[in-house]
Parts: structure tokens; C-alpha cells; sequence
């Protein structure tokens, strides 16, 4: 790198911590409003087009995280902020321009590849499930789904590491059925899960020993648990944002030996992204 160079992206930075830092302060500022009521131990504020890269869904291999947008990914270090790498077309004209893919939504790691929920946005015709590389964020391979199966597009989808099976819902705003494909069968279906209650909303889910975690956008951005064995629904926590805020994803990390959740929003003026650890029991 020349010196040129070197003194160039300094400057950058200088200048982006410039228009940035006092954004961040008012975001810090406007998220106080909800202190008395939100449940997360501890956040990170992401402003300006950071944000956008952390917008909509998250997911981790244990180590760090990894975060979708409209039209990209990223991969971070467990602090949320490290860049390791990204993909910022991480839709590629062949699906983009034959099925009119231009979302990305919810995204879920496991066995060294992210799962991704892929969608012709208001359209509803060909939900996708797309197959990315965790070490390069290219995509491998994607799965046209039954779009008479799966009714309003594919905001979500989550692997379950103990059996290879992936699940999303049957409808984004209203879900009562489940569907379970076996990732390594070339996302045959293999069991429906009919829920107890329908749970409003999901944004993104992740499993941790064998419940399915739903985080929502519902009126209180609850995150749900569901037993797939019964369809069992319950809450499991109330994140209570500021009002005008959208909950996103969520995910689990392991810090300091324990079990952290993980989950993302965007604050309510949509300049910002909050990156929230929960107590997890």
C-alpha cells in the first residue's frame, strides 16, 4: 500500500467518524427512551451505512457473525464492528433477472455454508433458498421452493445443526405451520410442525438445543420459543424497542464460556442498526 494511499483511507475514516459520531450520539439518545422497558444487557450502535449491512438478518459460526442486507453479506468478529469480509452483489443476475430476486432476509450458518431466505419482493412467486460459502460469501447453489406451500415470500429460514433439517413458515405475517427440508437431500420435504399459536411476524430464527428461537416485529418485538416436536409456542422475551423501531434477526454466540443471544434493529429514524445481547438461560 502506498504511503498515498495509506494517508487517503486515514482521512476517510476521519471524515466518515466526523459525520457519524455525532449520529451515533443522537441514535444513543433517541434508544433512552425505551430504557425502563428493554430487556438486552448490552448493545452496539452501528450508524449510517454500516447500519445498512446490518439490517436485516444475523447469524453466527460460533466465532462471529454474519449479517444480510437488501443485496449483500458480511462477516464480522464477534464484536460486531471487525470486518473480515463481504459480498456486496451477493444476488447474482442469473436468479436476480430469471425469478426477480432482490431480497435477502433472514440467514441462518451451519456446516460452513449460510442459508439464506431469498425473495421477489410483493411478488411472491419464487421463494428461494439460497446456499453461500461462510469463507467466501458466494453463492454455491439455490432451491426454487412450492411457492402453494409457501404463501408470502421467504423472510426467514433456520437450520437445525443436530439434524441438518432447515425450517421456515408458510406465511411471513401470520405463520401456523412450519416446514422442515433436509438440507442434504436437496431440500426434500420431510415434516410439517403445525404451531399452537400463530406468531407474528418473524423476522429471523435460530435453534439452540433443539427449540427454534423466533425473533419478531410484532408490538412488542418478542422473541418466541418453539418446540418443532409439538408446535409448542411461547414467549420467551419482550425487547421492547423504542416505538418507530423495526426488530430484525437474531442468533447465538458463545463469549466468556456462556450462551449469549444476539439480535438486531433498526433504530426508528432507519440511520442506525442496534446489535443487542440478551440474557439467555
Amino acid at each position: 500500500m502506498s504511503s498515498f494511499t495509506a494517508f487517503s483511507n486515514k482521512m476517510l475514516s476521519l471524515i466518515l467518524a466526523f459525520i457519524f459520531l455525532p449520529l451515533s450520539a443522537l441514535t444513543y439518545g433517541v434508544d433512552a427512551l425505551s430504557s425502563g422497558k428493554r430487556t438486552d444487557e448490552n448493545r452496539t450502535n452501528v450508524a449510517g451505512i454500516g447500519a445498512y449491512f446490518r439490517s436485516q438478518g444475523i447469524t453466527s459460526d460460533g466465532e462471529g457473525f454474519f449479517f444480510s442486507c437488501k443485496t449483500s453479506l458480511i462477516h464480522t468478529g464477534d464484536d460486531s464492528r471487525t470486518l473480515i469480509n463481504y459480498n456486496l452483489t451477493a444476488i447474482p443476475d442469473e436468479i436476480g433477472s430469471n425469478y426477480g430476486i432482490k431480497h435477502i432476509g433472514g440467514i441462518s450458518y451451519y456446516n460452513g455454508k449460510i442459508y439464506a431466505g431469498l425473495e421477489d419482493s410483493k411478488v411472491w412467486k419464487y421463494p428461494v433458498v439460497g446456499v453461500y460459502s461462510a469463507e467466501t460469501l458466494q453463492l454455491e447453489e439455490y432451491y426454487l421452493m412450492n411457492p402453494d406451500m409457501i404463501t408470502r415470500g421467504l423472510p426467514w429460514v433456520a437450520v437445525d445443526s443436530s439434524t441438518g433439517l432447515l425450517y421456515c413458515a408458510d406465511h411471513s405475517k401470520t405463520p401456523e405451520v412450519l416446514f422442515a427440508f433436509d438440507t442434504s437431500n436437496e431440500m426434500k420435504l420431510v415434516n410439517t410442525v403445525t404451531l399452537s399459536e400463530s406468531v407474528p411476524s418473524i423476522q429471523g430464527a435460530e435453534f439452540r438445543n433443539g427449540i427454534l428461537y423466533a425473533a419478531t416485529n410484532d408490538e412488542t418485538q418478542a422473541i418466541y420459543k418453539i418446540d418443532i416436536n409439538s408446535g409448542a409456542v411461547s414467549k420467551y422475551l419482550d425487547r421492547n424497542l423504542t416505538k418507530g423501531s423495526e426488530g430484525e434477526g437474531m442468533t447465538f454466540i458463545e463469549k466468556n464460556g456462556k450462551t449469549v443471544l444476539t439480535a438486531i434493529d433498526m433504530g426508528p429514524l432507519f440511520v442506525n442498526a442496534f446489535v443487542r445481547e440478551y440474557p439467555f438461560n
